[in-house]
């Protein structure tokens, strides 16, 4: 439990070995005045939320960094609380990059589970480049798997920043994600308003949902397996992005998972020529590391092989 600014952690391993779930709730709980945190290079498996992240006694642990971690769970978790591995409550200005986050089943109460959210109306908090894969070893489990959100399934009042979460998140932005075998939507903002969702790519889910009238969302160069769609309110300002209707994956058409060579077994190049926007993006990198270049490729990353070399 981390409730002092400017803590760091590296290159640890920690398994939650224990026989009832319950026993293991967070490898880190990051709370109150830890602001500052770090967590770089560390492997955690066996927990309902691998790194827990709320405000206590009126402060709020901001500017925190989670990089190049791997998350993950042997089994699925018997348990009614919430399992997510990246739980983030309340504070604002986070980094959570380059991570594998995967096998994040809930056996328990609603059996609704998220690889990782910010909720509790915090703002300006950064998912990008991380591989989220939501059923790989624990493929075909009861429940409903999400990928990221921004809001979550939203927040009890006590527990938000303003006392009210008018909205769960502002300013998020969810950038050059890989998010794959969802069994919900890759992709759902809950009361997230002035969001960005950038060149993410989304295989087997149920898609992009933009919830509620308090949530707008700019969404461009996404490489969506499913539909981007807003419900009871939800604004959506669409740039270039390249989905497919829900009625596809009903039918058992996947048009975008077709695009890769072996997506099943984790292998995500292309299988021929990748489909590019007609007006590329020149900033940033991509999920691989590799700026972005003039070929212009919907989604996360431009050249697979080159994730597969590093």
């Amino acid at each position: 439990r981390v409730n002092a600014p400017h803590w760091r952690f590296e290159n640890l391993t920690v398994d939650g070995a224990c026989a009832a779930h319950d026993d293991c709730e967070h490898a880190f709980q990051v709370t109150g005045a830890a602001s500052h945190f770090a967590a770089a290079n560390n492997t955690l498996q066996g927990f309902n939320a691998h790194f827990k992240i709320n405000g206590a006694g009126g402060r709020f642990p901001d500017h925190g960094l989670i990089e190049a971690n791997t998350l993950s769970n042997p089994a699925p978790r018997a348990t009614r609380r919430p399992v997510t591995p990246i739980d983030l409550v309340a504070a604002s200005d986070w980094t959570v990059r380059g991570n594998i986050i995967r096998d994040f089943v809930k056996a328990g109460g609603d059996r609704i589970s998220y690889g990782a959210f910010a909720k509790g109306g915090g703002s300006g908090n950064l998912f990008e480049r991380n591989l989220v894969w939501c059923e790989q070893a624990l493929a075909g489990q009861p429940g409903q798997r999400v990928g990221l959100s921004l809001g979550g399934g939203g927040t009890g009042k006590p527990y938000c920043r303003d006392g009210r979460c008018v909205t769960e998140q502002e300013r998020g932005i969810l950038r050059a994600n890989l998010v794959v075998g969802c069994s919900d939507v890759g992709i759902y903002l809950n009361s997230a308003a002035d969001s960005r969702i950038e060149d993410n790519t989304l295989v087997d889910t149920a898609g992009i949902d933009v919830r509620f009238a308090t949530s707008s969302a700019r969404i461009d160069g996404n490489l969506v397996d499913g539909p981007i769609r807003g419900r009871d309110g939800g604004l959506l300002h669409l740039g270039d992005n390249r989905d497919a209707a829900l009625w596809r994956s009903y039918a058992g058409l996947h048009p975008v998972r077709a695009l890769f060579a072996a997506p099943s077994s984790g292998d995500f190049r292309w299988d021929g020529r990748a489909p590019a926007r007609s007006t590329p993006r020149r900033d940033g990198v991509d999920l691989c590391g590799a700026a972005r270049g003039t070929v212009g490729a919907y989604g996360a990353f431009e050249d697979f092989g080159a994730c597969r070399r590093r």
